[in-house]
């Protein structure tokens, strides 16, 4: 295929619609309006040839019509959109104006050089809808609590805490004390919070069959302190096999856990931590770095955390040893070796109270 052959692809996906520009050898540019339904993708993939490449931002629907691409045997490059800067300055914000701009930055600059986004395969897609799932139902569980929490308190039985509403009895015994004004709200939350428990139950059972499927490695980051079943599934699904990351660094920056640095003349100044990166890991792993240093076999990394702590206080040095994790994290996945500080007795005690051994 000669280089003049090969044309550039901008896709713009909305909820309903795909606005698609092509980009010809003669820089004239062909438009076309698909649906995101089976029917328009298809119509989509009719359309386009093997000689085009196709840009697309990541988005709710984008993988899936990215591996329908990549299934034609079209080159596709899903991009990051919180690094495509140029689409947002720009005057005009209309779905034509960013698939032209699509288009253009695949046809201006290397593969190399664009924020791009790997392309889950069907296992990582549907863990991480897990992860998503697993992390909205918690969400409500708390939610509804503290409605049935501010009930008590707006009836002046302050003396019952939150402590008192953890369990389903206990939350029983507790409602049974509201006055009667109070009862039928208190009621119609407790069913929200039996349905919502029985949903994370379910969900639980499916994450450990999720994490059955690959011992071998969740046996290995399960070693380090902190890790449990939620963060594994999380670092299963988005960092995998951690190829695709250069270094330890890399794998921080992906996580969100890198500070911002301003570099003018000779001075660096580091601000905080970028507000950009993976928000599923950022999450998890910022609980297990509080459940490690509270650990005693955290080794190496709970001493960096001690070290830091007496400078810099408990939040930012937490922050730092989250970093410090998915550094050590990413070494271990790529060597295989299990986190050194963690007796064998108590790893596998741990895996068999996860049902992993």
């Amino acid at each position: 295929m000669e280089s003049q052959e090969v044309k550039y692809v901008g896709v713009d996906c909305g909820k309903k619609s795909i606005e698609v520009v092509r980009i010809n050898s003669e820089n004239s540019l062909e438009r076309r309006q698909f649906s995101t339904t089976e029917s328009g993708i298809n119509n989509l993939l009719q359309w386009l040839t093997l000689n085009d490449i196709v840009g697309l931002e990541a988005g709710s629907q984008s993988f899936r019509i990215a591996k329908s691409i990549l299934n034609k045997g079209v080159q596709v490059i899903v991009l990051n959109p919180g690094n495509l800067a140029t689409i947002y300055q720009s005057l005009k914000k209309t779905d034509k104006e960013d698939s032209l701009k699509i288009a253009r930055l695949i046809q201006r600059h290397p593969i190399e050089e664009l924020p791009t986004v790997p392309i889950p395969n069907d296992e990582e897609e549907d863990n991480r809808r897990l992860c998503t799932e697993q992390e909205n139902w918690t969400k409500q569980l708390t939610q509804s609590k503290n409605r049935l929490h501010s009930l008590f308190t707006q009836a002046g039985l302050t003396h019952i805490t939150k402590k008192h509403l953890r369990t389903k009895a206990n939350r029983e015994i507790s409602v049974a004390l509201l006055p009667s004004r109070y009862q039928k709200e208190a009621e119609r939350i407790l069913k929200v919070l039996d349905l919502v428990e029985l949903n994370l139950k379910l969900i639980e059972k499916e994450i450990q069959e999720a994490l059955k499927k690959n011992k071998a490695y969740v046996q290995t980051i399960m070693s380090m302190p902190g890790i449990g079943m939620i963060t594994s599934l999380a670092i299963m699904s988005y960092m995998g096999d951690c190829k695709r990351f250069s270094s330890a660094k890399q794998a921080a920056y992906y996580a969100g856990l890198v500070p911002r640095v301003d570099i003018s003349g000779d001075t660096v100044r580091y601000g905080r931590i970028i507000n950009r990166g993976c928000h599923s890991i950022r999450r998890v792993i910022v609980q297990a770095a509080w459940s490690l240093v509270r650990c005693q076999h955290g080794g190496k990394v709970k001493e960096f955390y001690q070290r830091l702590y007496l400078k810099k206080g408990a939040k930012k040095s937490i922050i730092a040893t989250s970093r410090k994790m998915i550094e050590v994290l990413y070494v271990m996945i790529r060597t295989g070796k299990l986190f050194d500080s963690m007796p064998e007795n108590i790893l596998n005690r741990k895996l068999t109270q996860y049902g992993l051994m």
